[in-house]
């Protein structure tokens, strides 16, 4: 099935070319809401044409406009049905009449007419937005036939049309168009919606389409020919990955599973046999064709059809030109009418100036807030404020101070180490694991904390307060120290022997990786996170809905420029912190779960508190990778009684065996504040446009609207993840206001160092405030890590096998002795993992655990 876009007052005409009498011209239709007309035509030339693309009709005293085809491809391949001379066009035709014309009578049949074309079945209004229209014709006198779709009656709508059309023998006529038909189960795109029971039809040219019901309109379709299959046949499952789309199918019965693997198989083939086969002659057919044209008596013809296309061409650059000028236009005035919406350049100036003021005048007095600390602590005195609010803090500082002077030779010892964990088991996908579906808990309470947490936050001044003595003293890097090394597609060979299953339960060479763990991806999140802190200091509860979900959507802007690789696997609890007194907030992860891969996440500052318990999981399709986080996010904010929770929707790597690869977040999410019952939907939308091997044109949409408890819609924000978010001010789509903006990456050449943006080429770094401060769980401390991130490859995969060596004795160890091997800082509570509230006393205090042991 081929779609167009048929634009109001226009045409679309199919052309082909029908050699011998008694051949059947078959075609099918459908539109989206609108129905739309149709005819077929003749046209009095025998000879086949070289090109259709100069039938252009016009209405008198009327200029040209753009035409704007859609169509992605026209099928020329059709073995069974169609000789290899067989000319198969399609041509976009314009009908610009802005006079009143009955309906009963089209525009295109009297143009047609006039340019010579016979009428066969003259042009009616079909009900094409209710069912299938199907029809056949058997052809007496071959040549050339116009198929004609029209919308000249149409003023301002454009239809959307969905069209097959075939050759065939008169005997097969009453033979089914499709190869195979029936019903499926279709995984819908949208996230806890399961499977929907749809109609799917294959037809004889390799597409596979599906509808609601036998005969209906036509909801979607892939091409086959061009996909990747993989079969499952314990679950009855079929999964069909083109590279831009996936469909997940299942079938009602065994029965039917092997009919349609049957089905599939059979026409992969046959396509792929054809193509081997008859494109050297088709292209020689064509040659020899031409050549034969041009030196016989239809010289003047073929020179006349010639001067035509010529003069089409032109007249469509002439057309292309005005267009684009016309856009210009449009642009300059849309511009206009947004610095309408906006205040004058002198009044921000002016709010721009007293800013700059203010900030200039907090950020002297701040350093001479430091200043003094400083020479404080340098006399060994403390004022009485500090004294009186952290009693230990000279203690601490004074082991602080030790450590430091003995870290360099142990940083020294430890630098050229790195990290990572891929376990090399190679678990068989089961039943529950290849049906993802998560079937989301309603959030849980934590109001009563435990007695960890309650000591926990009664130290966090004391912490804050060290946070902020250092802050400006942290020097972090501007890059990593080595470009990209080693080619991901290596990796490929290996993933696409394990179509389907979870990648994470299966080893990978080293090269498929970034240099960021896991463990350092949920802290990358925070990137954004004075989103958070803005939201605290609002009073408006859907104002502070508003800036939780922007930080939601925020997440996702550092993906942008990640393609093709995935972060490193964490070891069984294994850790990582992060500490920025510049962003005000202190991080702890933990892997807490092996099987399946769990990480739990706990941050806080001064206004939020930020906590996560996720299932990680990635597959392939095919041609294109899945990114699974299932799982729920929690935030509260400071000074008000809010519980904030939301889930995300998959990520997809596409394109991956072969054209553009890009990433793509798609579908829809909530947010709730459980406390008042109000909430967001937050809908990431699929790219559109491109080429069938090309990333979308139009892509990285996101729309958030926000409703009340009653579910009236008070607010609505749209933009794009990887740019900006604006408010639709009073659902007034003409009034927008700025919420958030991405930051440049900051990284010169930073497709060259694995996109990473500033903040994540700092995640893996060891600065003044870890230096031995670190836990020997922690990341930063990860040999194989580390050699891939300074570019030795080979050492990265030596360690990454040793360790992974390393953890599967560990495990029989464990098993042996009947000991289990559990998180230490975060504890299961339902459904989730829950922060106990120890480890930054720990840290502080130097006294980690002593079973803690070593796990590199």
């Amino acid at each position: 099935m081929e779609v167009v876009q048929v634009q109001p007052r226009d045409s679309f005409l199919y052309n082909i070319y029908v050699p011998t009498k008694g051949t059947v011209i078959r075609w099918s239709f459908t539109t989206k809401r609108n129905n739309i007309s149709f005819g077929l035509f003749r046209r009095k030339e025998k000879e086949p044409l070289p090109n259709s693309s100069d039938i252009i009709f016009r209405a008198q005293h009327q200029p040209l406009q753009k035409r704007q085809m859609s169509v992605a491809s026209i099928e020329t391949s059709h073995a069974d049905v169609i000789s290899i001379d067989d000319d198969i066009e399609a041509t976009y035709v314009n009908h610009n009449n802005h006079t009143n014309r009955p309906r009963s009578k089209s525009v295109a049949t009297t143009k047609l007419k006039e340019s010579g074309l016979e009428e066969i079945i003259p042009i009616q209004h079909t009900q094409s937005c209710d069912h299938k229209i199907q029809g056949t014709y058997s052809v007496e006198d071959p040549g050339n036939y116009v198929l004609v779709f029209d919308n000249t009656f149409s003023r301002n709508t454009p239809k959307i049309l969905t069209y097959s059309v075939a050759l065939g023998n008169a005997e097969d006529v009453k033979e089914s168009e499709n190869e195979a038909s029936g019903w499926l189960l279709k995984k819908k795109r949208k996230r806890m919606q399961g499977w929907a029971k749809r109609w799917f039809s294959l037809s004889p040219t390799g597409v596979l389409s599906y509808s609601t019901s036998p005969g209906s309109v036509i909801r979607g379709s892939i091409q086959i020919i061009v996909s990747t299959i993989s079969y499952n046949p314990k679950l009855r499952q079929i999964h069909i990955d083109s590279g831009t789309m996936i469909y997940h199918l299942k079938t009602l019965t065994e029965e039917d599973f092997n009919s349609w693997s049957e089905a599939l198989k059979d026409r992969n083939h046959t396509q792929e046999q054809f193509l081997e086969q008859n494109i050297p002659s088709i292209q020689s057919s064509i040659s020899l064709s031409n050549s034969k044209r041009v030196s016989s008596r239809n010289l003047s013809v073929y020179n006349s059809q010639s001067d035509r296309l010529l003069k089409a061409e032109i007249e469509k650059g002439i057309d292309i030109s005005t267009n684009h000028q016309q856009n210009i236009n449009q642009l300059i005035q849309a511009l206009d009418d947004i610095k309408n919406c906006l205040p004058s350049t002198d009044i921000l100036e002016k709010q721009k100036a007293a800013i700059l003021a203010s900030a200039q005048e907090q950020a002297v007095q701040w350093l001479n807030v430091q200043n003094c600390l400083l020479k404080n602590r340098r006399s060994g005195s403390v004022s009485p404020v500090v004294t009186s609010s952290t009693p230990q803090e000279g203690t601490i500082m004074e082991q602080d101070e030790h450590t430091l002077q003995r870290s360099p030779s142990f940083y020294s010892q430890i630098s050229g180490y790195s990290e990572q964990f891929f376990d090399a088991e190679d678990i068989e996908l089961s039943e529950d694991e290849d049906d993802f579906i998560l079937d989301h808990t309603s959030s849980i309470d934590y109001g009563g904390s435990s007695e960890e947490e309650t000591d926990s936050r009664d130290n966090s001044s004391t912490e804050r307060l060290d946070l902020q003595e250092m802050n400006n003293n942290v020097s972090r890097r501007a890059r990593l120290p080595c470009p990209a090394v080693a080619d991901a597609g290596s990796a490929l060979s290996i993933i696409r022997k394990n179509v389907g299953k979870d990648l994470s339960t299966i080893a990978m060479p080293v090269s498929m990786n970034e240099p960021l763990n896991m463990l350092q991806k949920a802290c990358e999140e925070l990137e954004y996170c004075e989103l958070l802190e803005k939201a605290s200091t609002l009073s408006d509860s859907i104002e502070r809905l508003m800036y939780v979900t922007v930080f939601l959507i925020s997440t996702y802007a550092s993906t942008q420029h990640r393609i093709g690789r995935k972060p490193f696997n964490p070891m069984m609890t294994e850790t990582y912190e992060n500490i920025r007194p510049d962003k005000g907030f202190r991080f702890i992860s933990e892997k807490v779960s092996h099987n399946p891969l769990t990480i739990a996440a706990h941050a806080e500052a001064k206004g939020f508190k930020y906590w996560q318990s996720t299932e990680i999981k990635s597959k392939f399709w095919g041609k294109s990778m899945e990114f699974m986080t299932e799982g729920t996010f929690h935030v509260s904010l400071s000074g008000h009684n809010d519980h904030f929770t939301f889930f995300k929707p998959s990520s997809w790597m596409k394109n991956m065996i072969a054209g553009e690869k890009y990433l793509e977040h798609s579908g829809e999410c909530k947010v709730i504040n459980q406390s008042t019952g109000e909430y967001a939907t937050v809908t990431f939308k699929e790219g559109t446009g491109g080429g069938l091997f090309g990333a979308p044109t139009k892509r990285n949409d996101v729309v958030a609207v926000f409703y009340d408890a009653q579910g009236t819609k008070r607010r609505r924000v749209v933009g794009k993840w990887s740019e900006s978010l604006v408010e639709e001010v009073g659902l007034d789509k003409s009034k927008l206001s700025v919420l958030w903006t991405a930051r440049p990456p900051g990284v010169s050449d930073h497709t060259k160092y694995y996109g990473f943006t500033k903040f994540a080429t700092e995640l893996n770094e060891i600065t003044e405030l870890e230096k031995g401060k670190l836990p020997i769980t922690d990341t930063r401390l990860r040999p194989d890590q580390r050699f891939y991130e300074q570019g030795e490859v080979d050492k990265a995969d030596q360690e990454k096998l040793r360790i992974e060596q390393r953890q599967r004795e560990k495990r029989k160890e464990f098993e042996a002795a009947g000991y289990e091997w559990k998180p230490r800082w975060f504890t299961r509570e339902g459904e989730e993992w829950v922060y106990t509230g120890q480890y930054w006393h720990a840290r502080e205090t130097g006294q980690w655990p002593k079973d803690m042991f070593p796990l590199w």
